[in-house]
C-alpha cells in the first residue's frame, strides 16, 4: 500500500494556486497523493471502495471558502481528528461553531511558507509517534461528522494574543530562574541565568563543571508563537525536548500553556495544559531532581 506525507484537496477555482503549492511540496521532499480531479467535489462523492488506497500523515484540504464539504473537515478537527490539517487561504474566515480552541489552523497562500508550515507539522507528528492513517479512513470520517446541538460554547475573545502570552511566558520565567538559581550556593552549586529577548540560558554548575544546562527560546517546532526548550549544551543545531503553545482555555477563562514534553520534564503522553506558574515549579522540580543525583 502507497504511503505519503499528505493528500490534497481543492476546490475547482483554486487549481492553479494549488499545484503551485503542490509542487513546492514536492521539491522539499515531501510525498504527496494529488490528482487533477481530486476537487472537494471528487472527494466528497467517492465512497470508501473507490478511494484511494493509501495511508497518509494528513489529509490536507485547501479552504477558500466554507462549503459543505470543508464545513464537514474544520468540523472533524473540532471533533479530535488529527489526520486532518486544513489550510486556510486569503480571508476565509472560519465560523466561530467550528473553530478548536487548541488548534493552530494554516494560513496562507505562499507554497514556501506553507511548506515550512507543513514539515513543521508532519515533524511534531512523528516526534510524538503519530501514525499514519487510511485516507479512505480519514475522508470517511469527515463526511460521517454530523452537526450536534448543543449549547453556545464559550469562546476565544477576540483580544487574546498567542505572542503576547509568548512575550508573558518567557518573561515571567527570565525573572523566575534569575530570583532562585543564586539560592543554588548553599548546596555548592553555581547557578546562573542569561535572559535575553530571543533566548534564555539557565546554566547550573559545580567546580566549573556544568551539570544542568536548558535553553527556552522563543519560537520552533510548534510554530513561531511558541516556546522551545533544548536540555544539555547544544551545537547550535535545531533541537527540542519540549514546547508549549500559549492557548485560550475557554473553560477556565484564561490562558494557559499546551506543553508538549518529548523529554523536558519526564517525557511521553498527550500535550497537558500548565499555566505559566505550574510549568515553572514543574522545571524547578526536574532540575532539583537532576541536581540530586548529581550530589548522590
Amino acid at each position: 500500500m502507497s504511503e505519503y506525507d499528505v493528500a490534497v484537496s481543492f476546490a475547482e477555482e483554486q487549481r492553479s494556486a494549488v499545484e503551485e503549492v503542490v509542487e513546492a511540496f514536492r521539491q522539499r521532499g515531501l510525498t504527496v497523493l494529488h490528482g487533477p480531479e481530486q476537487t472537494h467535489e471528487w472527494w466528497a462523492h467517492k465512497e470508501g471502495g473507490d478511494l484511494p488506497a493509501a495511508r497518509v500523515r494528513f489529509f490536507v484540504p485547501f479552504v477558500a471558502e466554507v462549503d459543505d464539504f470543508t464545513t464537514a473537515a474544520l468540523r472533524a478537527v473540532k471533533a479530535g481528528d488529527e489526520h486532518v490539517l486544513p489550510v486556510l487561504l486569503g480571508d476565509v474566515t472560519v465560523p466561530p461553531d467550528l473553530l478548536h480552541p487548541h488548534v493552530a489552523y494554516v494560513r496562507g497562500t505562499q507554497p514556501d511558507r506553507l511548506t515550512e508550515a507543513l514539515v513543521a507539522r508532519i515533524e511534531a507528528a512523528e516526534a510524538v509517534g503519530s501514525a499514519r492513517a487510511l485516507v479512505a479512513d480519514v475522508v470517511t470520517g469527515i463526511k460521517g461528522v454530523t452537526p450536534v446541538a448543543e449549547e453556545p460554547e464559550p469562546v476565544v475573545p477576540a483580544t487574546f494574543s498567542r505572542y503576547a502570552e509568548q512575550d508573558a511566558t518567557l518573561r515571567y520565567l527570565g525573572e523566575q530562574f534569575a530570583a532562585a538559581l543564586p539560592g543554588l550556593a548553599r548546596r555548592g552549586f553555581a547557578g546562573t541565568a542569561h535572559v535575553g529577548d530571543l533566548r534564555i540560558a539557565v546554566r547550573v554548575e559545580r567546580a566549573g563543571d556544568t551539570v544542568y544546562a536548558l535553553d527556552i527560546q522563543r519560537g520552533g517546532i510548534g510554530g513561531d508563537e511558541t516556546v522551545n526548550f533544548v536540555v544539555g549544551k547544544q551545537d547550535g543545531s535545531a533541537l527540542t525536548n519540549g514546547w508549549a503553545r500559549p492557548v485560550y482555555d475557554t473553560g477556565a477563562g484564561a490562558a494557559v500553556l499546551e506543553v508538549h514534553d518529548f523529554s523536558l520534564l519526564g517525557g511521553g503522553g498527550a500535550p497537558r495544559a500548565y499555566r505559566r506558574e505550574d510549568l515553572f515549579d514543574a522545571l524547578w522540580q526536574r532540575i532539583e531532581s537532576v541536581l540530586a543525583s548529581t550530589v548522590g
